[in-house]
């Protein structure tokens, strides 16, 4: 079987992503990003993100110093990209989706809570226990 085969399509994509663009690799080795941190962003973000322009193979006949000052230049304008980037991810976000994870997490927490008050020993002793009650009657 090849190796290739085995592979999910999104990492397969995602090779083919970094082979388009070098200077991500170049980003990794001098330990600036990690794989699973480029990863990440290329899932959320997409391929076709600005973020990813300055990578491109054409780009990589360029020095990489003049790439790091026109990214020192940009930092500036990374401020609206960021929110720009932000407002792309609500905009494909699916509410629908995003409420029934929500109402799952919910009720995880309503068994766990559960789960954690069947296992805990009662804290008030047995005379209190009528204390608490407001309306104890007597019998005189």
């Amino acid at each position: 079987m090849n190796s290739k085969q085995g592979l999910h399509p999104s990492v397969q994509k995602f090779k083919h992503f970094i082979k388009e663009h070098p200077l991500l690799l170049k980003e990794v080795k001098e330990e600036r990003k990690t794989l699973q941190e480029l990863y990440e962003e290329w899932s959320v973000l997409g391929g076709d993100n600005e973020q990813w322009v300055p990578y491109k193979k054409d780009q990589s006949k360029t020095s990489y110093e003049g790439t790091q000052e026109a990214t020192n230049e940009g930092t500036t304008q990374t401020t609206t990209d960021t929110l720009g980037q932000i407002m792309g991810l609500v905009k494909r976000m699916n509410v629908q989706d995003l409420q029934n994870h929500v109402a799952q997490f919910s009720s995880v927490l309503a068994n766990v809570q559960n789960v954690i008050q069947s296992f805990q020993k009662p804290s008030n002793p047995p005379n209190q226990s009528q204390q608490d009650h407001p309306f104890s009657f007597r019998r005189d």
